[in-house]
């Protein structure tokens, strides 16, 4: 039996995943901006955390869709915003959004993943209540 948890706290405010290399912000879209994005929204946010050097770093970017399924952990619960339950490891702080904005996408829609039943769909692009979690490659 493993021991080693999976994913790994920085303590600078990211975590990195042992399994596939990616580091994450612990804190997601609404955490930082108390605020809904839709997908346009959620890119401009990106920029905005690379222009901010946010944590750190000038290379966050928007979750494939399989990076973001990744984290769908079902036997781990972290109380998201109004009370959801959402399935993420317990490393990421509670109180953000129920799910993630993901790539890839098109003129009229974009994959959202849902944390808190471990399914993604497809949204149209102005879907005003999403969030994202911001997420790099390990390294520089």
């Amino acid at each position: 039996m493993n021991d080693t948890a999976r994913f790994i706290n920085n303590n600078d405010g990211t975590a990195k995943d042992s399994e596939t290399g990616l580091v994450w912000s612990l804190k997601d879209s609404w955490q930082i901006e108390q605020d809904w994005l839709d997908f346009d929204e959620a890119m401009a946010f990106v920029d905005k955390m690379n222009k901010e050097a946010y944590l750190g770093f000038w290379d966050w970017r928007i979750p494939e869709k399989d990076e973001a399924e990744k984290l769908y952990m079902p036997d781990s619960t972290v109380m998201a915003r109004s009370k959801a339950e959402i399935h993420i490891d317990q490393v990421f702080e509670p109180g953000g959004g129920n799910g993630c904005w993901c790539l890839p996408f098109d003129q009229q829609a974009a994959f959202y993943f849902a944390y808190a039943s471990g399914t993604s769909q497809t949204y149209d692009k102005d879907f005003s209540q999403g969030y994202v979690r911001l997420v790099r490659l390990y390294g520089d």
